[in-house]
């Protein structure tokens, strides 16, 4: 039963990578609005129902290899950080592991291009952080414990689009860093770096 299961996993996780690859591949030979689910799916040999079985959002979801929960991935992250580690370098840290700034590579910087040159792209990636303005305010809210609920929500806005400002700038992470900073700054947050 064991074997079986780790080999439907298995499965699952290869179809889901034959799916993303294909995906990116035609995207960006032919652009994301020239290409169809169908010929994604005729590209990674599935059918179209296996298709939205493993990204139910469709097209734009296909760019993305993995659709984690992203306010439970960065909750963790927060509560996982090293001792002395304020609540924003936290998120910091976390945000530098996830796209925009994963681009190491030609590939990745191609796959970013494709991203920000594409409205439904960059709505979707912009959407993947915004959604997490709820646990940002309340990873906050012990920092400024007399905070308006405003305020708190303000700020998790603020730092929560600077992924999107950030990925613009030739330097992404250092672009991040600085934006970051002058948001602790402004909102009285800074803590000792040791």
């Amino acid at each position: 039963m064991a074997a079986g299961t780790g080999l439907r996993e298995r499965k699952k996780a290869q179809n889901r990578q034959s799916l993303h690859l294909a995906a990116l591949r035609l995207f960006l030979e032919h652009g994301f609005d020239n290409v169809t689910v169908a010929q994604i799916a005729e590209e990674a040999n599935v059918a179209l129902t296996t298709l939205f079985t493993y990204f139910p959002a469709g097209k734009v979801a296909l760019v993305f290899e993995q659709d984690e929960d992203r306010p439970a991935a960065l909750r963790q992250a927060v509560q996982n950080r090293a001792a002395g580690t304020d609540v924003i370098r936290a998120i910091e840290e976390f945000m530098n592991s996830r796209l925009p700034f994963d681009t190491e590579d030609k590939h990745s910087r191609d796959v970013l291009e494709l991203i920000y040159s594409t409205p439904q792209l960059r709505s979707y990636v912009r959407a993947k952080w915004t959604d997490c303005e709820d646990d940002v305010a309340s990873m906050l809210a012990p920092c400024q414990p007399t905070a308006p609920a405003a305020s708190l929500h303000a700020l998790a806005l603020f730092i929560l689009e600077c992924p999107d400002l950030a990925a613009r700038e030739p330097s992404p992470h250092e672009a991040l860093s600085m934006l970051l900073d002058n948001l602790r700054r402004g909102w009285g947050l800074e803590v000792s770096s040791s």
